[in-house]
């Protein structure tokens, strides 16, 4: 057993201490083995408390080796291109591979335990350095060649370090479990995946597709992408009904779609049986179209490339769950995992919760004109925008907007005043299934800068609310007071 020639504490007790509680540990205490070392004298060591094998700059591995006990090997060689490769032939996503890079650029211990071979190099396998849980072969940019070995844990409790040796090193360290944990990363959450462009500006519909392949959903824009009113536009559209998405619902759901991102990747689909991962029959199809546009980027700092973007559509196929985090994917003939938070907020969204519950849709900034019909009694309001006058450096002053109602002057203070208080109204609930609608008592209909056209009408529900029917579609009742005193 190796022991420790007992010293008064000093900066090196706390070392001295590890080594002889690991050693016991490690040694498996045979009498056999005790008695040996008892009639022995002790043997001194050194302690030290932190520093590196090894420290080099990023982008110095040039080949790297690596095996984990009962996996199999994988090595990764750098290119002329600057990028590390796989023996496979793919390409190594060094974002992803940043602890495992740096943790061979960096190679750093805990504490040297002893500088004396004699100590353990006869009992390697005490400390799980005969057949290591880690060894790595890795060669740098200035020619140096490093092979080195993590074994067993401590076993103490209240330090997480691991034994390590490297060859043509006499010394024998302790190293942190985390280098363990960085090292031992599967090859194949190192690949780079292709990530699909997802250009939420020019996305225009968003579809759900059932096992069966029937409509679960579909979010679809009303016009153009480039429409002023365009992220006010949007339509909900499901098996019976076709309603105005509410703005910010479609905010927060396109940005779910900006975050569907692929995981691991794991195989061509052609050279893959789907049955394996549920692909064969998709849980879900989730079908993105993105519209024909123009988009730009800052090249270098300082010019601005203008590209001329296809329309497209992007479809993500959703098959069996590989864990509570992850589900199966197949996206552009290859099967890859997926986030299942990523993946749910899209397929377990309901559509009816994210329909617009305002019955004024149209904001004041995109208003043509409006018309209120009511008691017998027509009011049209038009708004006309015009260039206040330049200012001294010859610039628009501005835009002004004024107000006619029926083909009179009206004041547009008045009017904005009323429009901005109904834009706040909401509805007061759902209408229960099986109402039969009711003739309208007041219709709103509003057209918009983009020629947009959108109909509001009220119809009595009881005694207190009207129901609210939005481009044809009734589902809603609101407050019969909401909308009193307005225009």
């Amino acid at each position: 057993m190796l022991q420790v020639q007992k010293r008064k504490k000093r900066g090196g007790g706390r070392g001295k201490a590890l080594l002889a509680l690991v050693i016991l540990l490690a040694a498996g205490c045979t009498g056999a083995f005790l008695l040996m070392r008892e009639e022995q004298t002790p043997v001194p060591h050194r302690a030290e408390t932190g520093g590196a094998v090894l420290e080099t700059d990023p982008g110095t591995v040039i080949r790297v080796t690596l095996r984990v006990r009962g996996r199999e090997p994988w090595s990764a060689e750098r290119g002329a291109d600057g990028v590390l490769r796989m023996t496979e032939g793919w390409a190594l996503s060094e974002t992803r591979a940043e602890q495992v890079l740096d943790a061979l650029q960096n190679l750093v211990y805990e504490e040297i335990l002893t500088e004396d071979p004699s100590e353990y190099r006869d009992h390697l396998a005490d400390f799980g350095l005969a057949d290591p849980e880690l060894t790595a072969e890795v060669t740098y940019a200035d020619g140096r060649f490093l092979v080195f070995h993590i074994g067993d844990a401590s076993g103490l409790e209240d330090r997480d370090y691991r034994f390590m040796t490297v060859e043509g090193d006499d010394r024998l360290y302790a190293v942190s479990g985390s280098l363990l944990a960085d090292l031992e990363t599967e090859a194949d959450v190192l690949r780079g995946v292709s990530q699909p462009d997802i250009q939420t500006s020019r996305l225009d519909r968003i579809r759900i597709l059932g096992r069966d392949g029937g409509l679960t959903a579909e979010w679809e824009l009303a016009g153009r992408i480039t429409d002023q009113d365009a992220p006010a536009a949007w339509l909900v559209r499901t098996g019976e009904i076709c309603y105005p998405a509410d703005q910010d619902k479609m905010t927060q759901l396109k940005k779910s779609v900006g975050n569907l991102l692929l995981g691991l990747y794991l195989g061509e689909a052609a050279e893959t049986d789907l049955s394996v991962y549920g692909l064969d029959c998709p849980l879900y199809t989730i079908e993105l179209h993105m519209a024909a546009g123009t988009t730009g980027q800052i090249v270098d700092g300082k010019a601005y490339q203008v590209t001329e973007e296809e329309e497209e559509t992007l479809r993500f196929l959703i098959g069996d769950a590989r864990n509570e985090m992850t589900r199966y994917v197949l996206y552009e003939g290859a099967v890859c995992t997926m986030n299942q938070f990523t993946v749910s907020a899209l397929t377990e969204t309901d559509p009816l919760t994210t329909v617009s519950r305002y019955p004024f849709l149209v904001p004041l900034e995109s208003l043509s004109s409006m018309t209120v019909e009511a008691e017998g009694r027509t009011d049209t309001y038009r708004l006309t925008r015009v260039s206040l006058p330049s200012d001294t450096e010859g610039e628009p002053d501005g835009i002004g907007i004024t107000c006619q109602r029926n083909g009179e002057p009206y004041s547009y203070d008045v009017f904005s005043a009323d429009y901005q208080r109904a834009m706040v109204v909401t509805v007061s609930g759902v209408l229960p299934a099986g109402w039969e609608k009711q003739p309208g008592t007041r219709t709103y209909t509003f057209r918009t800068l983009g020629g947009k056209t959108h109909r509001v009408e009220l119809s009595p529900f009881d005694a207190l609310h009207d129901a609210l029917t939005v481009d044809g579609e009734t589902l809603f009742y609101l407050s019969r007071s909401a909308l009193s005193g307005l225009f």
